[in-house]
Order: structure tokens, then C-alpha cells, then sequence
């Protein structure tokens, strides 16, 4: 009997019924909470809510809430994570393969207009998300750097259905994208891409 309670009334005990009961479970808390967004009212509610649970019951309440962080907090920071890159990916559409398509209706500029192109200048480029052809947009671009290969440019329009891409981002495209081209030296080219 003296040994029981010496066990119990021992600093080993003490210590460890402190650690379980006392800290580790709002230590816990506050690295599951990371789980959520930032903006997630969750973070601040459950960190208000476990002085509210009883000293007895908060390691069981936590583990509760490493479930719910780990399938509804990380499972949306993946999924807004792989948004606009692997779900509903942003795609440019061929501009030559779309006039192959449709000759009659969808014309493009040539080749020999294409190589003029210059930094400063502005191409417009068709932009699909999803699966093939599922939604799209044709949107302008300011062109910044002209290589062999790519061109990359600023996005110069607010994309309506696109994840992930948003007005003034950087677009790396190829000659075949561009289905329109504005030189520098037409007249009002800044205030047709502003409106547009």
C-alpha cells in the first residue's frame, strides 16, 4: 500500500499528470490549428474552446481534433494548393491548331508576324481550364522578354473562371499561343488593353 502511494504522490507522477493533463494538450492544439488557413475562424475556436473541456478529457479532445485538422484543414490547404496547377489546370490553347480546326472562323496572325514581336508589345492568348476545351478565356499580354523558344509576359487582363491566375501575373508562352498581336507602334494600344 505504501508503495502505491508513494507512486502516487511521487514528483515522476506529478510531472508526468502535469505534461499530459497540463501542457501537452495545448501545445498539441496549437500545431494542429496550423492546419487551417490563417483566415480559418476554426484556428482561434479551438483554441478557446479547450479551456472549456475538462482537464480530464483533453487529450482525447485533441486527438478528436487532429482528425478533423488533418482531413478537413490539410485536406483543403492540398486541394488550394493544387488548384490552378494539377486541379482545374490552366492551360493556353494552339493558336495554330485552333485555326487548323476552324480555318474559316478562327484566323490567327502568320508566322512572319509573329517573329516580330518585341518586348513592349501586346499578344492576346486563349487560356483553357480543365479538360480539353472545358472553359475558356482569350485575354491580352504584355510582352516583357522575347527568347528563341518562349516569350514572357504580363497578364493584362482579370481572368472571370481561372483558379490561380490573376491579373498582372507572369505568362511564359510560345509563338504558337499568340491569336492576336498589337505592335507598339499602333495607335491607342494601352487604352484598348485597359478596357479590354
Amino acid at each position: 500500500m505504501s508503495a502505491l502511494l508513494e507512486a502516487v504522490v511521487s514528483w515522476r507522477t506529478l510531472l508526468l499528470s502535469i505534461l499530459v493533463f497540463g501542457f501537452a494538450p495545448g501545445a498539441a492544439l496549437r500545431i494542429i490549428v496550423l492546419a487551417f488557413h490563417r483566415e480559418d475562424p476554426r484556428r482561434q475556436e479551438l483554441l478557446g474552446e479547450i479551456y472549456a473541456v475538462p482537464r480530464w478529457e483533453r487529450p482525447y479532445w485533441v486527438a478528436q481534433q487532429l482528425e478533423a485538422a488533418i482531413f478537413e484543414g490539410l485536406g483543403g490547404r492540398i486541394e488550394w494548393a493544387l488548384t490552378g496547377r494539377v486541379i482545374y489546370r490552366t492551360h493556353k490553347t494552339s493558336g495554330v491548331k485552333m485555326n487548323q480546326r476552324y480555318p474559316d472562323s478562327f484566323s490567327i496572325p502568320s508566322e512572319e508576324e509573329k517573329d516580330y514581336v518585341l518586348a513592349g508589345d501586346w499578344v492576346k492568348i486563349c487560356f483553357t481550364v480543365g479538360w480539353p476545351d472545358e472553359w475558356g478565356e482569350r485575354m491580352w499580354v504584355k510582352v516583357e522578354k522575347v527568347g528563341r523558344q518562349k516569350m514572357v509576359g504580363t497578364l493584362a487582363n482579370q481572368p472571370i473562371g481561372f483558379p490561380r491566375l490573376d491579373y498582372g501575373d507572369t505568362i511564359t508562352f510560345r509563338r504558337e499561343h499568340i491569336i492576336d498581336i498589337d505592335f507598339v507602334g499602333d495607335e491607342d494600344v494601352t487604352e484598348v488593353h485597359e478596357v479590354a
